[in-house]
């Protein structure tokens, strides 16, 4: 209601602000340029229309400037009201909320991702340099120090593996969820699942000069996936949170609208200027509460 008739309020004083500001300027340019030497009666004549237009468009800029103040305390009160109502009453927003939260899951899915693919990326360093170590040319054996290494590699490979599929987990269910509520937002992004560690047990099981080639191409591969395809996956992320964000915001924006929608033909232009002092005395008690409730706070 309050916020009905700030709008009204404002609709109906815009022109007449502005045709008053335009005779203002008209009275300001139509200034006499020898005014301290006119007759008196002139002078008087000029400088009252001058005030009359000054005070008029005074008293107007100050309306105006009440709506200026107003609309955002309202439209914040409204904003939470409605979300209330739909916290309380609507599955689906609540649904969607949730699903939503289930970024952070995600975000830090992919940051334990990060630290996996580090340690995975030196565990790989580490097993390529014993490998040269106590190698067996003729029998093509490791050492057991490079064979322990590479149990250890595959172990830091099947970490990163599982990170992957549990952000990937989350995304379809956000998504999923999502969906069933109506929103049709894109889903968080998905992770290509890696096969790391099979990837190392062969290397295992090849000559060395044949395994330092695969150690190079796998190492070259996961610090690509650290330093580039990382910061592009928290972009995308970026980009997809702030989609779904506008939807459900969306969803609470057509709520409102169906409330102003049922509420306008209770809009009466007659009670427009009553209830916009109303809505002004409302704020401004509720502003003076809230500093003298700091105040207490602070002194008690």
């Amino acid at each position: 209601m309050r916020e009905g008739h700030l709008r009204l309020s404002r609709e109906q004083l815009k022109p007449v602000l502005d045709q008053e500001e335009e005779d203002l300027r008209a009275v300001q340019a139509a200034r006499p340029t020898f005014l301290g030497i006119m007759p008196k009666a002139k002078r008087e004549a000029y400088r009252t229309q001058l005030t009359s237009a000054e005070e008029t468009v005074r008293i107007l800029r100050k309306g105006w400037d009440v709506i200026e103040r107003c609309e955002p305390h309202i439209a914040k009160m409204i904003e939470e009201a409605v979300e209330n109502v739909l916290r309380k009453d609507s599955p689906e927003y609540v649904q969607a909320l949730a699903a939503h939260q289930q970024k952070e899951d995600w975000h830090r899915c992919l940051e334990r991702f990060g630290q996996k693919i580090f340690e995975f990326t030196r565990a790989l360093g580490n097993v390529r340099n014993l490998a040269c170590s106590g190698y067996v040319r003729h029998t093509r054996a490791y050492s057991q120090n490079a064979l322990q290494a590479f149990v250890l590699a595959i172990q830091a490979a099947e970490q990163v593996e599982e990170e992957v599929k549990f952000a990937n987990k989350i995304s379809r269910v956000q998504v999923a969820l999502l969906a069933e509520n109506g929103f049709t937002s894109r889903s968080l992004p998905w992770l290509s699942e890696p096969k790391y560690a099979v990837w190392v047990s062969k290397i295992s099981s090849m000559p060395l000069a044949e395994a330092q080639l695969e150690f190079d191409v796998l190492i070259a591969e996961t610090k690509q996936l650290y330093e580039s395809v990382l910061p592009e996956l928290r972009a995308q992320a970026t980009q997809v949170e702030a989609t779904q964000e506008a939807e459900i915001r969306n969803f609470l924006v057509a709520a409102w609208d169906q409330f102003r929608d049922e509420i306008t033909p209770e809009i009466f232009p007659g009670d427009t200027e009553q209830n916009v002092a109303e809505t002004e005395r409302m704020l401004v008690t509720a502003a003076k509460s809230s500093v003298l409730g700091r105040l207490e706070g602070e002194t008690s």
